[in-house]
């Protein structure tokens, strides 16, 4: 499970994308491998498995550019497809350890040069 921190940085910043598409045209903005490796993050931190037909959703995209991105992502090695054992139909999806380790690193130099809005890092009353 990734640190406390670096999960509170990554539901922050779905959080504030998705608040960005609220407020633009759709379709402006896109960044479909960020959206998916951050959605990743957040869901193997929360314990949850991923379906690679979620990604689509997680990522505002039509499903056919999310499966282009998911297949770019697993070939440069940061996401990781695993057929499920119960459903020969279903394809689920998690980070792969560099992706993980990359992700922590970034976070953590988010922190480290006060990159992150400080109620991010409040801890809960």
């Amino acid at each position: 499970m990734p640190p406390l921190p670096s999960l509170e940085i990554a539901n922050w910043w779905l959080r504030a994308r998705r608040l960005r598409d609220t407020l633009f045209a759709p379709g402006l903005f896109a960044d479909p491998a960020w959206d998916i490796l951050l959605d990743l993050y957040a869901s193997e931190a929360r314990g949850e498995s991923v379906q690679i037909s979620s990604l689509a959703f997680a990522a505002r995209v039509p499903h056919s550019t999310a499966i282009r991105w998911a297949r770019i992502m697993t070939s440069k090695g940061l996401i990781l497809r695993e057929k499920d054992p119960h459903d020969a139909r279903r394809v689920h999806v998690r980070l792969s350890p560099l992706a993980r380790e990359v992700l922590a690193e970034f976070f953590g130099k988010l922190c480290a040069q006060g990159q992150v809005p400080a109620p991010v890092l409040a801890k809960p009353p």
